[in-house]
């Protein structure tokens, strides 16, 4: 499928149907990549997970931030997200998942998910939870794999957007003490060595504001860790209203 027949399959597609006209522009669009929360699971699925296949033309849908995000911005968004995945396993597909290189990371997907010659205007990352709930992985792997994605971004100019780690009720206080270390560096320490980073607080949106690994949103969670539609709809909310990008951004929310 070539560059103009992709996009014009995904920009038709009946998720894409509330953007207006000029959104349809395939220069311009965004990515929105990461885990099961980046995919909208428990309830929605994203293109390159329908049954652990890569669908091309498989629409967002209300309830998932590639969808929101889309219609807040008028910018197109793909859905890049993959439930389960930490950030290493992120790592080895962003060239080809987000900096739109022809590249096969071996995941079964192909080699290409994003039309050629064409670089996103944001990338919007949510990635993390796994990393601390399945692996325990050292907190310099976290900040290895975190500089990785903020060093490819800032070589091609696409301004990235990162989650730190939210609420879980499954915590435990080994974990919570690595999520406290890891969203202090990237909250403090990310974004000042990459100007171009922005970083969203969603441990404070997830648990309800109160900051409390342990304690979530009510009303906003369909099982102990995943919003539900209601959640993500009013987390890309809480996104319009608080994040702030760069200066000459493509794209804003």
């Amino acid at each position: 499928m070539n560059r103009r027949t992709l996009l014009s399959a995904l920009l038709l597609a009946p998720g894409c149907a509330a953007l207006p006209a000029w959104a349809r522009d395939p220069r311009i669009y965004a990515v929105v990549v990461g885990d099961s929360i980046a995919e909208g699971e428990i309830q929605r699925k994203g293109r390159l997970n329908v049954q652990g296949q890569f669908v091309p033309d498989y629409p967002s849908n209300p309830g998932q931030l590639s969808y929101e995000l889309a219609r807040y911005s008028g910018v197109f968004h793909f859905n890049h997200g993959i439930g389960g995945q930490m950030s290493a396993q992120v790592r080895a597909r962003w060239r080809r998942d987000v900096l739109a290189e022809e590249y096969d990371p071996g995941d079964g997907r192909g080699a290409r998910t994003l039309p050629a010659g064409t670089r996103p205007s944001l990338a919007y990352l949510h990635v993390g939870i796994n990393d601390v709930a399945v692996g325990m992985v050292p907190l310099q792997t976290l900040q290895d794999n975190f500089t990785y994605f903020a060093q490819t971004t800032a070589k091609l100019g696409i301004p990235l957007v990162v989650d730190n780690v939210g609420a879980y009720l499954g915590m435990t206080p080994p974990m919570i003490e690595l999520t406290r270390a890891f969203n202090d560096w990237l909250l403090q320490e990310l974004p000042r060595q990459y100007p171009h980073v922005r970083v969203v607080d969603y441990l404070y949106w997830s648990s309800g504001g109160t900051n409390d690994f342990l304690k979530l949103a009510p009303g906003m969670f369909a099982d102990g860790v995943h919003p539900n539609v209601a959640g993500y709809t009013a987390f890309a909310g809480y996104i319009h209203e608080t994040l702030k990008l760069p200066a000459g951004a493509a794209v804003r929310y």
